[in-house]
């Protein structure tokens, strides 16, 4: 009996490692296989205290990234993937700025970005007639980001990172969507183009009701804004609304105004500029005058928490380091994984850290909407049809 068991060993052994083989080419082709994260665990302790390890559930690949999914035991947290980032992106093989770590429920999601989606402002498809303006692309569900300018829970928005990570292209991007997409009875712009540079294609623009270049005269500028702010106020309580919006809707359209103020570092040390600025930011939203405010970094003596704290957007670039990336959106905000080139996260109601890759756009169709939308005012004017901001009383409901 026993020389019959002998006989059959080698068969049974050879069926094993044929099973074996087998199932790992099944995991290679499911993508389950190639990696012994047990393994790994086991040796940067990752366990609970029963000595139970995350165990890999799935794996997702994605066009623009890989999605690693690990059941986990009671006692992990995503807490603990993070403290070993550095060690689980050297196993996978993959930079540690490109995995992102997030808790799911009962599952811990390793997602290894592979590419970003890159995509081009296309002032036909994507002109809109809400007031939502088209960011970019998400990385996570590879659907459109919008920032919806007018809405209160989002209202004001500051734009901060360092040198190379696309300030100047979202600024761009924004001013450029309202002129394509709104009227100038919709929204108006009122420029402080501190660097005298980025924004200077706007200054003959019809939407752009006040313009400033320069550093000098800013306190005069800004005093006109509360004037009209207070005005717009008046207004709206003499004929019984609540905020602009509503006053739009019941009287006349009187426009939204955005407040664009480019670098605002450089008004550090100013305060009258500081007391215009936190007035507007507390008291703005009813009056529909919504602060833009761009900065490298927007640090206390830069950005005082009595602005900072009511301003509802953030839109996150790329940082050198955590410290600073903490400063403009708050701890764990990761600001300093983005790659630069408008690789971004926004920090909204709706949006907690969403991370997304911004549409470009370039200078040439900025100037070409420009031109177009000047054209069509033109034409509006030529044919007696135009609407300037005194016209605005005479305007139906």
């Amino acid at each position: 009996m026993s020389n019959d068991v002998n006989l059959f060993t080698p068969l049974v052994d050879s069926l094993v490692d044929s099973g074996k083989i087998a199932l790992k080419h099944i995991k290679k082709i499911l993508g389950l296989n190639i990696l012994d994260f047990n393994k790994l665990f086991e040796e940067i302790e990752l366990y609970n205290k029963s000595k139970e390890k995350p165990k890999l559930y799935d794996i997702e690949n994605k066009e623009y990234y890989k999605k690693y999914i690990f059941e986990c035991p009671i006692g992990i947290t995503d807490e603990d993937f993070k403290k070993n980032s550095y060690k689980i992106a050297i196993f996978i093989g993959a930079d540690v700025n490109s995995i992102r770590i997030e808790q799911d429920k009962y599952y811990i999601n390793i997602r290894v970005i592979i590419k970003r989606p890159t995509g081009e402002y296309d002032p036909l498809t994507m002109k809109r007639k809400d007031f939502k303006i088209p960011l970019g692309y998400s990385l996570d569900t590879m659907e459109m980001v919008y920032w919806d300018v007018i809405k209160a829970s989002n209202t004001h928005c500051y734009i901060a990172g360092s040198s190379g990570g696309g300030k100047s292209v979202k600024l761009r991007l924004i001013l450029s969507h309202l002129v394509n997409s709104k009227s100038k009875r919709d929204i108006e712009f009122s420029i402080i183009n501190t660097k005298r540079v980025d924004l200077k294609d706007f200054k003959d623009c019809k939407h752009t009701i006040n313009y400033m270049s320069g550093i000098e005269g800013v306190e005069e500028f800004l005093e006109a804004e509360l004037d009209e702010m207070e005005r717009r106020y008046i207004l709206i309580d003499k004929n019984n609304c609540d905020d602009l919006t509503e006053f739009r809707e019941k009287v006349y359209k009187i426009p939204y105004r955005l407040i664009v103020i480019e670098e605002i570092s450089s008004y550090k040390n100013n305060k009258e500029y500081q007391r215009a600025i936190e007035l507007i930011a507390s008291q703005g939203r009813g009056a529909g005058m919504i602060l833009l405010l761009v900065t490298q970094l927007p640090s206390h003596e830069i950005m005082p928490n009595t602005i900072k704290c009511n301003i509802n957007t953030t839109i996150g670039l790329m940082t050198k380091d955590s410290i600073r990336s903490e400063i403009i959106a708050g701890p764990d905000a990761g600001l300093e994984k983005l790659k630069g080139n408008g690789h971004a996260k926004l920090f909204d109601r709706e949006h907690d850290g969403e991370e997304y890759q911004g549409l470009n756009i370039s200078k040439e169709t900025m100037k070409e909407i420009i031109k177009a939308n000047a054209k069509q005012n033109k034409r509006a004017i030529d044919a007696g049809t135009s609407i300037t901001p005194g016209d605005n009383k005479n305007i139906e409901k």
